[in-house]
């Protein structure tokens, strides 16, 4: 039976068009921090995931810990930790994505449908920065560390990725906010010989986000993320609210939307419920509302 997927997965791939012949591996949104929301900058945020893709019947569980920590007087540190589920049904990663499996992944590595892992830890930095013409913009550098596995990739890996992102915020009256995100991602390979180069490209991503801030803890947004990566295409649709819970957490859904609609994206929907505790020492009041 997995010989004839294979079989017929090679098939259909090798009639596609060059440019279709892709995949983009999993990042996680760099985590922004908004004085809007009166949100700390020492905190943890504990979020649980489900991302699915009903095409090849992929699953994936998560628990991510997103640990926030001062930098200076204005910036902020974060560290990512996850742990996985992932259940890839009757289509493995080599069957769908023969091209990527390099020489140690030759024998049909990994052996199992459903493989649990911790994920890679990721790193990184957050602050405001002023540059000619943009005036006072948001910046981002991140850093995923080789601590994955590559058994549960396109979700984790043992790769290198290494992001700067800049992040402009213009008012628009009231608490509601525009923000408009550029950057580039330079994805180096992983450590091992599992996965080849192609595995993991490198590529630029913009966004695009409307934020309306209701208070403490409180906020309702709409995002849109489109990524290039060696002309491997994704376009991201996420809505979040987040509500108030207790004196310093807040309750976080979020709901998001693969439109790209091609073989390149790791899931079609991506769901996840957060939790996240402030530390009130490190808050910033929220701006008065305008009338």
């Amino acid at each position: 039976m997995r010989s004839r997927w294979a079989g017929l997965f090679l098939l259909y791939f090798l009639f596609l068009p060059a440019g279709a012949r892709a995949q983009i591996p999993h990042l996680d949104a760099i985590p922004w921090f908004t004085r809007a929301d009166s949100t700390s900058r020492l905190a943890l945020v504990v979020e649980i995931n489900r991302f699915h893709d009903p095409k090849f019947d992929w699953n994936l569980s998560r628990v991510l810990l997103t640990v926030v920590l001062p930098a200076g007087d204005d910036a902020t540190f974060f560290l990512r930790l996850p742990h996985l589920t992932f259940d890839t049904g009757d289509v493995t990663v080599a069957q769908r994505w023969p091209w990527v499996i390099g020489e140690d992944g030759q024998d049909g590595w990994p052996h199992e449908k459903r493989i649990a892992s911790f994920g890679q830890i990721e790193v990184g930095v957050t602050g405001p920065v002023e540059l000619p013409l943009t005036g006072g913009v948001d910046y981002a550098l991140a850093l995923g560390l080789p601590t994955g596995s590559d058994r549960v990739y396109p979700f984790s890996s043992t790769s290198l990725p290494l992001r700067l992102e800049l992040k402009k915020i213009v008012p628009l009256g009231g608490r509601t906010h525009l923000g408009l995100v550029a950057g580039y991602l330079s994805n180096m390979d992983s450590g091992r010989d599992n996965l080849n180069s192609s595995a993991f490209p490198s590529g630029y991503h913009l966004g695009a986000s409307v934020d309306f801030y209701r208070g403490r803890g409180s906020r309702l947004g709409v995002t849109y993320d489109y990524q290039d990566r060696k002309s491997r295409l994704s376009q991201m649709v996420q809505v979040q609210w987040w509500l108030p819970w207790g004196d310093n957490g807040s309750l976080g859904l979020k709901v998001g939307r693969e439109l790209q609609g091609t073989l390149d994206r790791p899931a079609a929907w991506y769901f996840t419920v957060g939790w996240r505790f402030d530390s009130a020492g490190y808050r910033f009041s929220a701006p008065a509302a305008t009338p």
